[in-house]
């Protein structure tokens, strides 16, 4: 952190003292919005391009970003560390923002989201990464989450308590993005999406207050904030309902490409009785690369009673796995050692997600087109990539779970078919051209799977805000009414619109057409 103390130590200078001295023509950063910063008593959270922790935050590594998409150069980043300061910090720049210049103001949690949402070169990055506070009310049996932690310290902290939240798989994925995104979590089949299990919502908006948002206090907001991404404020606390420490049975499987068609019909049957096993969680996926001769088929199976008999994942038990070390063999975990991942970086992401009917015939096709991907990749960027494509189940009781709970605005609330969450991934390790390549074959590839989902009877409209890619449009993905009513709580609590101009970064419902 760059030494600041002697803006506030009383220290006379010819004269004046050090807080009467600061001033543009005095002391400046070289950027007004900068400048703004130091002139709301936040110096000393102003890290400036020569300090060394402003490299750290943009880089990769356990304190920066998880892909090159996101390391943008901001002409600042400010680190509040409380509510109060990101309500100074948020005044203080819409202020110095009040004309006709070009820059605009992003803001990171976790730094997990799609490239260039969290992120900015051209302004102002709030780097909500002090807020990281965990703690643990045993009388209301809540769990108070800062934006900016991890939910590996989540957990770790949680574990102390004999509790855990229903929150993300990955330990190193933040929590603001996730949460406000909706959450794919181990807990679908008893608790549907991680918003779903939030109490309320501590928020800072345009204007610097701070409010709260629940069942009984800014209800709507509390609602539209269930999926609705970052258009009403930031974020600065998260209230889960937390549920009992139990450990998880869990383990990765690896099998060959020849049981493809198998395991499509697997995931299928374990999709349609989701209900009859609600415990269980299942990831189905495939790994391709240049140097495999054929993909590998894989599943991530999770019960979240520690049972590894008797579950709904008995069929794809059946199925012969490869003897690759580390997998194939149950560990009974708690919620915090399965979040223990590497985390991944140095590397281009590309990536793209959609819905569709839990019908084997579009499963195979995913898994037709992932081959199509790896061949195309070859051809255009080389050898140094790896595919990833994710199936998941979406049960159609996770909606009433939902319902049951307040509801969420992300649109599944009449499905008449369990739904499959898609996501192909390109991991690319080149250039950012041939990540720019890799993003447009995946674009390409998933508009002919929803196409062909729609010619098939199996279209399910989400877009899963969290696997997007920012050229889709997840707020319109979600129907017409649940855009009017976003709208709507947009217009109320940011009248001026300020979090869909001045933050422009992400999914906005100004910009979708879906009304």
């Amino acid at each position: 952190m760059p030494n600041w103390s002697f803006l506030n130590s009383g220290l006379l200078l010819n004269g004046l003292t050090a807080t009467s001295y600061v001033n543009e023509t005095q002391f400046s950063t070289g950027y007004p919005a900068c400048d703004s910063i130091i002139h709301a008593g936040l110096a000393d959270r102003l890290l400036l391009p020569t300090d060394t922790e402003y490299a750290a935050r943009i880089s990769g590594g356990g304190t920066g970003y998880w892909s090159w998409n996101s390391r943008q150069h901001p002409f600042c980043i400010v680190q509040p560390r409380s509510a109060e300061e990101v309500s100074k910090v948020v005044t203080a720049l819409l202020e110095a923002g009040d004309g006709s210049g070009d820059w605009h103001i992003a803001v990171r949690a976790g730094g997990h989201s799609t490239g260039g949402f969290n992120n900015i070169d051209n302004g102002v990055t709030i780097d909500l990464g002090n807020l990281n506070d965990t703690t643990y009310d045993e009388h209301t049996n809540t769990a108070s989450i800062g934006a900016g932690a991890h939910w590996v310290n989540v957990y770790h902290e949680l574990d102390k308590h004999g509790v855990l939240v229903t929150g993300g798989r990955d330990g190193h994925v933040g929590v603001g993005g996730f949460l406000l995104g909706g959450g794919s979590t181990y807990f679908m089949g008893t608790h549907s999406f991680a918003c779903d299990s939030i109490k309320n919502y501590e928020i800072v908006l345009a204007d610097g207050r701070i409010i709260n948002a629940n069942k009984d206090e800014n209800a709507d907001l509390w609602k539209a904030l269930k999926g609705g991404g970052a258009n009403f404020g930031i974020v600065t606390r998260f209230d889960m309902e937390a549920l009992p420490n139990t450990k998880l049975a869990y383990r990765v499987r690896l099998m060959s490409f020849e049981h493809h068609k198998r395991l499509a019909k697997d995931f299928v049957d374990f999709t349609n009785t989701y209900e009859d096993h609600p415990n269980d969680a299942l990831v189905f996926f495939m790994r391709g690369a240049p140097k495999l001769k054929q993909s590998l088929m894989g599943a991530l199976q999770v019960n979240t009673e520690g049972k590894t008999e008797g579950t709904g994942l008995a069929k794809i038990d059946e199925v012969p796995h490869l003897p690759i070390p580390n997998t194939g063999s149950y560990e009974i975990k708690s919620l915090y050692e399965s979040a223990l991942h590497p985390l991944a970086g140095d590397q281009w992401a590309a990536q793209a997600t959609i819905c569709f009917a839990n019908r084997q015939e579009l499963v195979e096709k995913g898994i037709q087109y992932h081959e199509q991907l790896v061949q195309d990749l070859k051809q255009t960027v080389g050898n140094n990539f790896t595919t990833y494509f994710f199936f998941q189940p979406i049960p159609t009781h996770a909606a009433k779970i939902s319902e049951q709970k307040g509801g969420n605005v992300l649109g599944l609330d009449n499905a008449a078919d369990h739904a499959v969450l898609f996501t192909a991934t390109a991991l690319v390790l080149t250039s950012q051209h041939d990540k720019v390549i890799a993003q447009a074959k995946i674009n390409s590839l998933v508009t002919t799977l929803k196409r062909d989902s729609q010619e098939l009877g199996g279209n399910v409209d989400l877009v899963y805000m969290n696997y997007a890619d920012s050229a889709q449009d997840p707020l319109g993905s979600y129907g017409a009414k649940n855009v009017e009513f976003l709208t709507k709580v947009a217009q109320q609590y940011d009248p001026e619109g300020l979090f869909q101009t001045r933050f422009p970064l992400g999914f906005k419902i100004s910009r979708t057409n879906k009304l």
